[in-house]
């Protein structure tokens, strides 16, 4: 069995297909619980431009397989689709692949500070369904110590950036200024909270919360001292700004062109800037033929994206690096993993072996002196111990010291799956009561 990984993010798929494989915060746990029928550890990790299934299941083309069957299920998709704009990474560029999410290094916007809570909150969620095993356990502990690294030691983000932030500066520049219109943000969860903040810190003139939820939008608009207005109110509010930032997880878009289009009819502002950072999308796909409405979405930030990343490009270089140290840090304690069993097993036999045959040849020599005995105990000890050290160390240092510690437990019928008989095929052997082999450097 491996670490599968399948995902779209914001370079493999465009927004309408990202937007139907994104699963809400509120449905991940019967996600990964669903999912767990059919692996045997996994969780999913989704965000604004991205969502990734990460399993321990089968093999990379088996494990795939199974893992777009399930996606399909769920979003609705054909399998070509999926297979169209999906990536898929096994072996140790899944665990690769991991660490450069968390430290930053695969996000749209280079560095960014929100990667690491979501990555937290996704293995959080699996490690309360009960689906997140040791493996995958120990991959997202990994990663999320991979990047804190990243962050503290290359300073990748010493001008912290998200998706956000560079959203709400393109918007301003598009207003020239964020003070000469009332602002509304729409929702009330972690993104409208986070819009907030950086809107905050440019004064705007007016800013209001509006939520479905009037109690939510209230305790919002309090926190970052604002003013909140019913869902009602939205149509009025959109004829008085001059930009909006909606960012909920409703199932359809909230800003309809048809909306759009009164509220630009009843407003003197020459024009309305709308921030969708919503997945799926708030803003429906023909507002952008509204005249007097400019939308700004996820896809619409490469050339920002862009820019930052080149500014970056020594941390970026050094944060990369990082990653390949952590890397081998995993693929270490993989082996040893995976080997030690065997070597117990096998340390046990020699122990066996050693013992019996130290006796019968003392039994041979009756007139050895106690302190022969002790040199001749001492010398059988020391060349087993010796035996097993270099043994388990060209275990370890081997690429195929995993499918090695496999064959060893075969030959020498070491564990009880170790003797079944030789034509069981490739599942029999030590597999089959210790951990299944990941070649990490496949």
């Amino acid at each position: 069995m491996q670490i599968v990984i399948l995902g779209v993010n914001h370079e493999s798929a465009p927004v309408e297909i990202r937007e139907r494989l994104a699963i809400p915060e509120k449905e991940l746990p019967d996600a990964v619980r669903e999912l767990h029928a059919l692996v045997a550890e996994c969780y999913v990790l989704s965000t604004c431009n991205r969502t990734e299934v990460y399993a321990f299941c089968g093999h990379e083309s088996t494990g795939a397989d199974l893992l777009r069957r399930w996606m399909g299920a769920r979003s609705g998709l054909t399998a070509a689709e999926i297979l169209q704009y999906s990536y898929v990474h096994g072996h140790s560029s899944a665990v690769r692949h991991a660490f450069r999410v968390a430290a930053g290094l695969d996000s749209m916007i280079v560095g960014e500070d929100q990667i690491l809570g979501q990555v937290r909150r996704a293995l959080g969620t699996a490690r309360t369904a009960g689906t997140l095993g040791p493996i995958l356990d120990r991959l997202g502990s990994s990663a999320l110590a991979c990047g804190k690294r990243a962050r503290n030691v290359t300073a990748l983000n010493q001008c912290p950036a998200s998706v956000v932030s560079v959203a709400l500066d393109a918007a301003s520049r598009e207003l020239q200024a964020l003070a000469g219109g009332r602002t509304v943000v729409i929702g009330s969860g972690r993104t409208a909270s986070l819009a907030l903040s950086h809107l905050m810190r440019s004064a705007p003139a007016r800013v209001t919360v509006v939520n479905r939820s009037p109690e939510r939008a209230a305790a919002l608009a309090l926190v970052h001292g604002v003013e909140a207005a019913p869902w009602q109110a939205l149509p009025e509010l959109l004829a008085d700004a001059a930009m909006v930032v909606s960012c909920t997880a409703a199932p359809r878009p909230v800003l309809t062109a048809e909306l759009l289009r009164e509220a630009r009819k009843a407003s003197f502002a020459p024009r309305l800037v709308c921030v969708d950072l919503g997945v799926p999308r708030d803003v429906e796909a023909q507002a952008r033929g509204v005249s007097g409405v400019l939308v700004v979405d996820l896809d619409s930030l490469g050339t920002d994206a862009l820019e930052i990343r080149s500014q970056r490009q020594q941390q970026v270089e050094a944060a990369e690096e990082l990653v390949l140290d952590e890397l081998e840090r995993f693929i270490s304690w993989w082996r040893d993993r995976d080997v030690a069993p065997v070597i117990a097993l096998l340390h046990e036999r020699l122990q066996r072996i050693r013992s019996a045959e130290l006796e019968r040849a003392i039994s041979r020599l009756p007139d050895l002196s106690p302190s022969d005995r002790e040199v001749m105990r001492a010398m059988t000890v020391r060349m087993t111990s010796r035996l097993l050290h270099e043994l388990t160390i060209a275990l370890k240092r081997d690429p195929e010291g995993s499918n090695m510690a496999v064959m060893l437990d075969r030959m020498l019928r070491l564990s009880k799956a170790g003797q079944a008989a030789p034509d069981d095929g490739p599942s029999a052997g030590v597999h089959a009561t210790l951990p299944n082999s990941l070649d990490l450097t496949a």
